[in-house]
């Protein structure tokens, strides 16, 4: 009986650590003949290497030259969105083709004062002139598009980033009506100084992992500071530390009318077969 179980246990982290979906044909990353540009347009790529996922319902693509792997999102239903704009997107990949995560990056929207962006600008290596501070100055403020790895057990708080601005990962969204897209430059090569690559070469298949929506911790705090004032004297139940339990599931909401909504959690797998270049 002993034997069987770990004959069981061995296939099971054979089968949990192999290729990403075998039965499955990896998308083709197509060959980019020149560097995208990151402008949340989708002009310059091919419609008919676009890729449905049913899970999600967006659209995607992918397109790589020697140095960079680009990638495209692109929702055509509000719905799908969840709560994308709060959380931000995660892009996760695995070099070797498996469904497991080795690298990830968080990619989101930061608004920053006019102080906070001419420091920002300035962090990236940019010289500005008196003139143009206060050219910034005289705005409100910045709407910035920040990438950020995912940090693991054991990573600094703080990468240092040896790699130029332009060589970064970046991304860039826009939208159209109800269209919303996504555009995205991951580097390939991973270093002491550039964390946030992916690891991988051009003619390997990789796997991507998208992940986005679901409640934020600030969603979370309203949602139980309604559910004080709703239930009132009738809380005599809280948590660990110090907060009430809401049930609720994804979709639906906590008990009670006008029950907050849980925005879903959207996630998914692509196995992607990168171009080979010369």
């Amino acid at each position: 009986m002993k034997t069987k179980m770990i004959w069981s246990f061995v296939l099971f982290c054979f089968v949990a650590t192999g290729p990403i979906f075998p039965q499955q044909k990896p998308l083709e990353s197509r060959p980019a003949t020149q560097p995208a540009q990151i402008d949340g347009q989708d002009e310059e790529w091919n419609k008919e290497a676009l890729y449905f996922e049913k899970s999600a319902r967006v659209l995607c693509a992918f397109q790589n030259d020697e140095e960079n792997l680009y990638v495209l999102l692109v929702f055509e239903e509000p719905k799908s969105l969840s709560s994308i704009e709060a959380t931000g997107i995660t892009l996760s990949f695995n070099a070797e083709g498996k469904k497991k995560k080795e690298s990830g990056i968080h990619f989101f929207k930061k608004i920053l004062s006019p102080e906070e962006t001419i420091a920002e600008l300035e962090k990236e290596g940019q010289i500005l002139t008196e003139e143009q501070k206060q050219s910034i100055r005289a705005k409100a403020g910045a709407i910035v598009f920040v990438a950020e790895p995912v940090k693991g057990k054991g990573q600094p708080e703080e990468a240092e980033f040896g790699a130029p601005a332009g060589l970064r990962p970046a991304f860039k969204t826009m939208s159209e009506g109800q269209r919303v897209v996504y555009e995205f430059r991951i580097p390939f090569a991973q270093s002491e100084h550039q964390p946030m690559g992916i690891g991988a070469s051009p003619g390997q298949t990789i796997a991507v992992h998208f992940e986005w929506g679901g409640m934020t911790g600030e969603m979370r705090k309203a949602m139980q500071a309604r559910a004080r004032r709703e239930l009132g004297g009738g809380i005599d139940k809280e948590g660990g530390a110090g907060t009430v339990i809401v049930p609720g599931r994804e979709g639906g909401g906590a008990p009670g009318s006008g029950a907050m909504p849980i925005p879903k959690k959207y996630s998914f797998w692509v196995a992607v077969k990168l171009a080979a270049t010369e």
